[in-house]
């Protein structure tokens, strides 16, 4: 396969001359509905997902390969069901928020006791069976479960294996818990948010869990697409280590390691520069709130002509880019002196007229009036069961040819157990015995 990119162009949408049609509806939907109609079916249409996930970065992977078409069965244990349902907002049914809602949607919940040997029985069977088997277990977890790789292809050899693991499968620190704060205290993140007085802090997103489900999204495609021409599947794993990393790179380490021979030895290297970009992505304020900008980004005529200052072009101080980076900090407080001048909208119509960017900063909760976001359709109202209407994004794909869905179905532990089983070859009366043993559960009592 060869891939070509098109980093010069900056066409519209539409000189491609394939027309993207997306939906967002708004209202009531109590089953599940399809955000883009397309002529064609859904890419990951017939495969299943049989997932043990937990928090965020395993149940967020999950929950996209269901955009994409995926059938997604989340398998909980009864006496530990996933820790996010009673965490964060409070409501729902079984105790579901509405963060739990946005990274379990459209799944379909089984719990099954494992500390049984009927119920493992039955985990292996139902795992063995899917094309796709996720997990966020420390290394030697899913073994001890009798659902290691190793054991799962030889009852399935085309099954994919997907794991998020914190500091990799083996090593000093594989054994060790790692949240999303941690990984990011240990690859330099935390150092990389310093403020101008040098206090650290972290991203206010768990964004390695975050970024950990997009790499193991896109680990299980590629293992997909490769049993299609071997007939063979695969073990995918993603240390939050490994994915931190290539997240924070190239940028985040720019000034460490990048260049291991750097024009400016890194002990008289200005301070705002061992962070840059970030040192230069800056929030000032307006007479009327905020905007974000890249103040050494170009065009820098188009900057100083925006804010008449086109002293600035001959200043000795910031007519080159290196005078700019060496001087920031004068450069940053002259630009925010001048921006303080305007309001909101004179500042970003002066910006658009000489083609440099900027962005009004608002709320949260006027993201969704967007104009873009709502041309494009990005946010959709649902009816969620037990939390009544929700906000949820679309899926951010935009295919020309195929379909991506949100579903709003959402069940309690376990509600869909018997539904499940019974697929699986367990009769009712089977099913019936299990649950008065305790090797099966439904939260609240059979439905």
């Amino acid at each position: 396969m060869r891939l070509f990119g098109l980093a010069a162009f900056d066409s519209e949408r539409e000189s491609t001359g394939v027309h993207i049609e997306r939906r967002a509806f708004v209202g009531t939907r109590d089953a599940s509905f399809v955000l883009m109609k397309k002529s064609g079916e859904s890419p990951l249409a017939g495969i299943t997902v049989v997932e043990i996930t937990s928090i965020y970065s395993g149940p967020m992977a999950g929950m996209m390969l269901g955009e994409l078409g995926a059938e997604v069965v989340k398998v909980e244990s009864p006496d530990g069901p996933d820790p996010l349902r009673s965490g964060g907002l409070a409501g729902g049914p079984d105790g579901v928020n509405s963060i739990f809602y946005s990274l379990n949607r459209g799944k379909r919940f089984c719990s099954i006791n494992a500390k049984t040997d009927r119920g493992r029985e039955l985990l292996f069977d139902l795992v063995a069976k899917a094309d796709v088997f996720l997990h966020n277990m420390r290394p030697g977890k899913a073994e001890a479960l009798g659902l290691g790789y190793d054991a799962l292809r030889t009852a399935n050899p085309g099954i994919i294996c997907g794991a998020i693991t914190g500091h990799g499968p083996d090593g000093p620190e594989a054994h060790l818990p790692a949240y999303d704060y941690v990984v990011q205290a240990k690859l330099g993140m935390v150092d990389y948010q310093r403020d101008r007085e040098g206090r650290g802090d972290l991203v206010r997103q768990v964004v390695v869990d975050k970024t950990s489900a997009n790499a193991l999204v896109q680990g299980v495609l590629a293992a997909l697409y490769m049993r299609e021409k071997t007939g063979r599947g695969q073990s995918v794993e993603i240390p939050m280590v490994a994915a931190g990393l290539a997240f924070l790179w190239p940028d985040g380490m720019a000034a460490a390691h990048a260049e291991l021979n750097p024009a400016i030895p890194l002990e008289q290297m200005p301070p705002w520069l061992e962070s840059a970009p970030g040192s230069f992505l800056v929030v000032l304020e307006t007479t009327d709130g905020e905007i974000a900008t890249g103040i050494l980004l170009p065009p820098w005529d188009g900057l100083c002509l925006a804010l008449e200052r086109t002293d600035w072009l001959t200043d000795e101080r910031f007519a080159e880019q290196l005078g700019r980076v060496l001087n920031l900090p004068e450069l940053i407080e002259e630009v925010a002196s001048e921006i303080a001048k305007y309001s909101t909208a004179e500042v970003l119509a002066r910006f658009e007229e000489h083609d440099f960017a900027a962005g009004r900063v608002v709320t949260r909760r006027e993201v969704h009036e967007d104009p873009t976001v709502q041309h494009l359709g990005l946010i959709s109202e649902q009816a969620a069961p037990g939390l009544g209407q929700v906000r949820q994004p679309a899926p951010m794909w935009m295919f020309s040819d195929a379909e991506t869905e949100v579903t709003t179905s959402l069940n309690s532990t376990g509600g869909d157990s018997r539904e499940v089983l019974e697929e699986l070859g367990v009769s009712g009366n089977e099913f019936d015995q299990l649950l008065d043993e305790g090797v099966v559960f439904i939260a609240g009592g059979d439905q």
